[in-house]
Formats: C-alpha cells, structure tokens, sequence
C-alpha cells in the first residue's frame, strides 16, 4: 500500500514540476494570468452576480447539502480512493479517482493536494465538467474556491463543447459564471466555423465567445479580420465591436466600424461609417444592412456611391442598392453627379426628392436592351398591309411625303412577317394590325416633318449673310442635308457603362454654361437624351427656355439638339437695359447647338416674336411680329438673324412710342432668376469621399497563423509523447459523485490539516 502511495506521489511531483516547462513552445514557463478589459464587452455579456445551483440528486438522510453564500462561495465537496494528510498537517494528499465539486462544477483528476479550505491542485488526466456538453483537458489545475478560478495547465489546452473545440496554452475557468478566459493565442472550430485571436472569453452558459486582439475568422460565408468579435455557437450570431474587414463569399469587400451578422438570414448590419465594394461600386453610409443572398445592399445616412464604370456619383440619406441588376434608389436629398471618367467634359450635378440609377443592360447581356414591345415596333415595316393595296395604302399616306410613300411602296407588304400568331384570335389579329397600322403612319408623318424642318435649317445655315457664312457652317448645312438625304446617325449600341438616370418632384440640374429645374427628369446615356417632365425651364447663359415638356440632346459631352413642346418659350435678357428681353414663342420648337450656345432656333406653328433693336448698346425699337414659322440665328450666344415664314403680320414701334395697348410679355413667359442654381453646391452640397478600392485592395486576408501554429505543435507533442489528443468524458457524473463516497470539508478534517494529527497514515 505505501508503495503504491509513493509512486502515486512521484507521478504527481513529475506533473507539478515538469509539465508546466512545456506550457509554452521552447521551454519558457508560462506567465501567470491577468484579467484584461472587458468592458468594451460588458453591454452584451455582463458579469452573472447570482447564478442558480444546480440541481443535485436526493442525498441521504444523514448528508446534508453544501451551505452557499449570495456570492458563489460554498463549501468544496470531494471524494478520492486515498486521502492522506502530512505529518506537518500543511496539506492533504487526495490519490485515484478524485473529483472536486463546488458552484455545480465537477473537476476530476488523478492525483490532487489540499493545501487550505480554498487551495488545492491536482495532476494527470485534468478534466473540468462545466455542464453536460462543456469539458475542458489539461494535465495539471490549481483552485481558488474563494475566487471561483481555476487554472488549468498542459503543453496545450482543450476546451470541448458539442461540436466546438477550443485549442489554447492558457486557460482560466471561473466556476461561478462559467466563463472561461485564455490568452496567449487560441483558436476555435465549430461545424464549418474556424476562428482565432489572441485571447478571449468562452462563456460556456451561453455558448457565446468573445475574441480579442488579431482576430480572424471564416466560414462558407465570409472571412473576417478584426480586433473584437462575439459569436453564438447556438445561433451563428456574429457582433463586431470594433472596425472589421469583411470578404464575402460573392466577391464583394465590406468594412463596418461595429456591427453584426445574422447567419440565418445572410444579413449584414453595419453602424457607424460602413464601406462596401463591389466589382464595380464603392458604397459609403452611416448604417448599412448587406443582404449576402443577393447582394442587396440598404443604406442610411451620408450615402455615397460610386460607379467607374458608368462614370457617376450618387447621394442621399437612404438609399437601396439591388445587386441582380445593379440599379440603384436614393431619397432623402439625393443628388448625382455624373463625370466624364477622362475629364473631357463638364461635370453635370442633378438633385431630386427621389432619384433612380438603373445599368441600360442586364448583367451578361450584349447589345441594346429591348422589350417585346420594341420589337414587334422594329417589324412595322413588314406588318402594315391590313388588306389595304399598295395604291390604297400610298394614297392615305399622300400628305406625308413623296419621298416616305416611295420608301413606304418598296417595302414588302405581308401583315405578320416574323410575328408569331399562334393562338391569337382573327379579332385580336385585326385589332394588332390597326394598332401598328396607325403608329406607322403617325411615325412616318413625323419622320417627313423633321425632315422638312433639318433642310429648313441646313439651307439657313448654308445662306447665313457676311461673318455667319463661314466654313464651318456650310460644313455643317451639308452634313444636316447628307443626314436628310437618308444617311441617318446610328445610335450605338449600349454597353455596360450606360444608365438610365430617372429624378422625381423637384429637379434642379447644374452644369458650368448649363443651368435646368423642372418636376421629373430621364436620362438615357446610350443616346446621350434627357426628358424633362412638368414645366422646365432651361438656362444657357443670357438665355431662358421654359416648356410643357422636352427632350435635350447631347453629342461627345456637348449639347447637340432639344426639342420643346406645347408653346415654349425663349427668352433673352438685353445687356443694355435689364428690364427688357427679347421673347420667342410657338407650338412647337426645336433648338440647335454649337459649343454649348444657341446657333439655331426653329418654330413650327403659332410663332411670335417680341424683338428689341439695339444701336450703340441702347435699344431703339421693338419689334412685334407673328407668323406660322420661324426661324433664328445666334452668333456668340446673341440673336443675330430672325426669319418669319407664312402668314405674317408685324408691328414696330420706337422705344419711347409702344403703344398703351401693345403687350411687351408674350404668354408664359417670366424670366425667373430665384430658381436657377447658381452653383453646383444649390444641387449637391456633400462632401466626395475618394476612392478606397486601391487601398482595400491591399489589404492580407486573413491567414489563421495561430491556428496553423496550434495543428503543428499538436502533431509534434502527440509524436513526442507529452501531450495527446483527449476526447473521454468525464470519469465521475454528477450523480455518481453525490452517491458514492461523497467526502467533504467537515470540522474532522480542518481539525487535522489544522493540528497535523496523523490518525490517517502520512507522508512526509
């Protein structure tokens, strides 16, 4: 038997003396443990004061139940197979099969030494039972029953969970909020969950870890970087303390200064300056909510996003970004700001209260994006006959144009050429092929009247008088008469660069020589074409155009056409005396540019003019003057030529003899000044965050060093014999430690480690 004890001492002193040289790598002793600051954690994980015991088996009727006190401080029960007390009394030898109890927390090992009521440590086999899932391994603990601490020991230290294990060198475990802390470098796996930090806290009740400092994690869903993470194994929940980097598994890189993850909705929730990027966007906002199935990205406050690609800026203080087709809503004072990527031209700012981006393609397609409707319109050629002759259909047509019934009678009249007619009835049959029968005609009796309106303007161009005549000009007329003839621009075909830009209720548009307000706005970049909705009004330098409606077209960053409808009006305000301006108005307008400035004004119906002759900078005279058409040159921004076609009547008075009766305002005009933006800080006053794409791209992803460091030395030290991989259960249940030979610190006990009685059989 005391043989037996003596080697059972020689095992325990070789464990106390020689394991903790390999608690660290290279043979260094391992640091004793500081507590380190969690507070930044104390809002999600705050200290347990009460905690209720666990609920022990039915004792005998001569046990009684340990006593507790309000701060976890009980009584330390035990049991062993050898208790042996020294002959100094200073500790007691407690040899096979020990097992602590104290807080609900079962720690087993084989050979353990009482040193006080509150000290003990034990050696070989180490395994500390939290509750029925959690164990933790070591080869050697010591506990502090008044601090609730246990420190356990070994070359590397296991803490188990279900399906998670933490590999460590230092781990502390306080038995009272079952919280266990370790440093010096650890790492974790949980299913398809790998993550590592330099130290942390294992909050076994919760199955919540916390991880401080270098901390890397990564999933099927992401990689993290950052510098302090909780995660719920329980709900994959993760909460980001402070700034992360995040790649996710669609490619896109998000950064959030605190925030969250939820696993089962693949949903980010980031607070406080978010950042994500895609391959081709760079997004900015206070809060932002990433939705990882499909990219969406929700934004809140100070949003910026910025596109490349399609060369523009957007603003707001909410905004909603979709991923499957890369469009993109913004209200909230929202503003964009559209540049061209080479600084060829001007930057163009525009604000609304609700404003939309949306990509001119889907993502993979080629080419002009199309609807069914567009294309049953591009085979209106080919559908027109409705049983009507070639002779019938060009004498309907007859007031267009000679020229479009020609290019109309070549065509092949076969009603449904490539339209599928399957399954349609004769009724709806007919009711289609009046429907595109009459869009055709409309179409075409447009074409001929634009068409006679360029020729118009080309041989005005080409006549202009003195300096108008130059090269450039008659250049110009013979390219207009060229595009007549049957030459018309192509428009090219859309790529990923263009956008459809829409603004609703209240547009206001700035541009260094281009100033615009009106109540919606679209703009189609494949074209270079904007659609101005509600009453807008243009202003080009000293000139104002207001409208119903109109459409601006633009060529190479520069203005080409516009086109005004219902009754515009031009107005231009006179150098030499502010009170008066020169007034345009008509049915229908259609405005030519050069450099940016009116070169040529034509009015198609109801034309009236309200013009002022200057002499030596002084108007002399106006001029009032109706007629069905008209046409006006500009030199230099300035009205320098008007010619009235049919139907003409005029009335010209000096300037100091108009008539009492004779109107100087032509209808709907009002030269507005409060409206017109005078900067481009009247449409969008935010601040441009530069581009982080260069730097972001920089930046290591995580590489998991600890984890690697870890799996190596767990294959060395299992080669080399001093440490093994251990997954058996506790030896001692719960209700086996309360049934069989429950020991504990009775006043028998405390007397001999007290008195150093030898009545039990000692060891010096």
């Amino acid at each position: 038997m005391r043989v037996t004890v003596f080697k059972a001492m020689a095992a325990a002193v070789a464990m106390i003396f020689v394991v903790p040289l390999f608690a660290r790598v290279g043979g260094a002793v391992a640091p004793e443990h500081t507590t380190f600051d969690t507070g930044a954690f104390a809002e999600l994980m705050p200290q347990q004061k009460e905690r209720q015991q666990v609920s022990q088996p039915v004792r005998q009727q001569d046990e009684q139940p340990s006593d507790s006190t309000e701060t976890g401080r009980a009584r330390v029960d035990y049991r062993s197979d050898l208790t042996v007390i020294n002959s100094r009394g200073s500790y007691a030898q407690l040899v096979g099969n020990v097992a602590f109890h104290h807080n609900g927390v079962l720690i087993t090992c084989d050979t353990a030494y009482r040193f006080s009521e509150n000290n003990m440590e034990g050696v070989g086999r180490v395994i500390i039972n939290a509750n029925d899932s959690t164990y933790i391994y070591g080869d050697r603990f010591t506990y502090d029953s008044e601090s609730n601490i246990a420190r356990i020991y070994s070359p590397i230290i296991k803490l188990v969970d279900g399906s998670a294990v933490l590999y460590t060198h230092n781990l502390s475990f306080n038995t009272l909020t079952r919280v266990c802390s370790y440093y010096g470098g650890g790492t974790l796996s949980h299913t398809h969950n790998l993550m590592e930090s330099e130290r942390g806290d294992y909050y076994t009740d919760k199955r919540t870890i916390v991880l401080v400092g270098n901390v890397e994690m990564h999933n099927n869903d992401y990689e993290i970087k950052s510098d302090s993470v909780a995660f719920d194994l329980n709900t994959e929940l993760v909460t980001l303390y402070k700034p992360s980097d995040i790649w996710s598994s669609k490619g896109d890189f998000l950064h959030a200064q605190r925030g969250s993850y939820n696993s089962a909705r693949k949903i980010y929730y980031f607070y406080g300056a978010g950042y994500v990027m895609t391959k081709e966007r760079e997004m900015w906002a206070n809060s932002i909510k990433y939705f990882s199935r499909r990219r969406n990205v929700e934004l809140r406050g100070n949003i910026q996003i910025l596109d490349t690609v399609q060369s523009v800026v957007c603003f707001g203080d909410y905004g909603f970004y979709r991923g499957r087709d890369r469009s993109a809503i913004m209200t909230g004072n929202p503003s964009v700001a559209s540049f061209d990527k080479d600084n060829a031209g001007d930057t163009t700012f525009i604000s609304a209260d609700t404003m939309m981006v949306i990509p001119q393609l889907l993502p993979g397609v080629k080419g002009k994006r199309t609807t069914p409707v567009e294309e049953v319109a591009d085979n209106l050629q080919d559908i027109l006959h409705d049983g009507l002759s070639e002779e019938e259909l060009a004498e309907e047509l007859a007031p267009i144009d000679t020229v479009a019934v020609d290019t109309l009678s070549s065509c092949e009249f076969d009603l449904f050429k490539g339209v599928d007619t399957a399954g349609m009835s004769s009724k709806r049959i007919d009711k289609l092929a009046k429907k595109l029968r009459k869009r055709y005609v409309r179409d075409l009796k447009r074409q001929a009247k634009q068409e006679r309106r360029m020729r118009m303007i080309a041989d005005a161009r080409a006549h202009r008088s003195d300096s108008m005549a130059v090269t450039a000009d008659t250049t110009a007329a013979k390219e207009m008469k060229e595009s007549v003839a049957g030459t018309k621009p192509s428009v090219r075909e859309a790529d990923s660069s263009d956008y459809i830009l829409r603004g609703f209720r209240n547009v206001k548009i700035y541009q260094s020589d281009v100033q615009a307000v009106c109540d919606s706005i679209a703009m189609v970049t494949v074209d270079s074409t904007v659609f101005m909705y509600g009453k807008p009004i243009v202003w080009n330098d000293n000139n104002q155009i207001s409208a119903s409606y109109l459409k601006i077209f633009s060529s190479k960053g520069q203005l080409d056409r516009a086109e005004l409808y219902d009754y515009p009006v031009i107005g231009q305000r006179l150098l030499s005396d502010r009170t008066k301006y020169n007034q345009i108005r008509g049915k229908y307008m259609e405005c030519y540019f050069k450099n940016n400035y009116l070169d040529v004004v034509y009015i198609d119906g109801s034309a009236e003019t309200i013009f002022y002759k200057e002499e030596d900078g002084v108007p002399t005279s106006m001029f009032y003057i109706m007629s069905a058409n008209m046409e006006m040159m500009f030199e230099d921004a300035q009205l320098s030529r008007l010619k009235w076609i049919n139907d003409i009547t005029h009335s010209i008075y000096p300037i100091d003899m108009i008539a009492p009766n004779q109107k100087t305002v032509l209808q709907g005009f009002r030269w507005i000044t409060k409206q017109r933006p005078q900067s481009r800080y009247d449409v969008c006053n935010r601040r441009l965050r530069p581009s982080e794409r260069e730097s972001v791209s920089n930046i290591v992803r995580p590489r998991f060093l600890v984890t690697v460091q870890i799996n190596q030395e767990r294959v060395d030290f299992t080669r080399s014999g001093i440490w093994y991989d251990r997954t058996e259960k506790s030896p001692v249940s719960l209700r086996e430690f309360f049934e069989e030979g429950l020991e504990h610190e009775d006043s028998d006990l405390r007397k001999k480690l007290q008195a150093g009685n030898d009545t039990i059989p000692a060891v010096e």
